[in-house]
């Protein structure tokens, strides 16, 4: 073990300064080391099933119904103030009845969650009432 100035701890990784002085050329300049694999053998790839599109499909143009419904309500929330200033206040009053109510009336046909919060409302269309359960809608939006 090599002296170390430190009396109470030695370090393992510790040189002393005149191994720095060394010629390099004593160092091998790269090491030629063949790369053996860790097995002898290649493993097969995992053989997947055919894609079958179908329900991809099916849940691509349900959740486009879901679209032209929130846009129904997006659209009357955007033009109609009087309407945002109608919702907003039920909200506000904690009225979930009335909210509801008056996103229905925006002609909503699906089933409609809502909660709201004083920063914001939001609004889950849900297609379980056209079959399948297979997407839901949500809308968030800040007040």
């Amino acid at each position: 073990m090599y002296y170390y100035m430190n009396p109470y701890y030695v370090s393992p990784y510790y040189l002393p300064p005149r191994t720095a002085t060394m010629p390099y050329h004593n160092f091998p300049s790269s090491i030629q080391v063949p790369i053996q694999p860790s097995y002898p053998f290649q493993p097969q790839r995992r053989q997947y099933p055919d894609v079958d599109t179908q329900q991809l499909e099916e849940s691509a143009h349900k959740f486009q119904q879901l679209i032209q419904q929130a846009d129904l309500l997006v659209n009357k929330l955007a033009e109609s103030k009087e309407f945002s200033h109608e919702l907003m206040s039920a909200a506000q009053k904690s009225d979930e009845k009335k909210v509801n109510e008056l996103i229905k009336s925006t002609g909503i046909t699906i089933k409609v969650k809502t909660s709201f919060t004083p920063t914001g409302i939001q609004i889950i269309l849900e297609n379980s009432k056209m079959g399948g359960d297979c997407c839901d809608l949500l809308i968030a939006l800040r007040w």
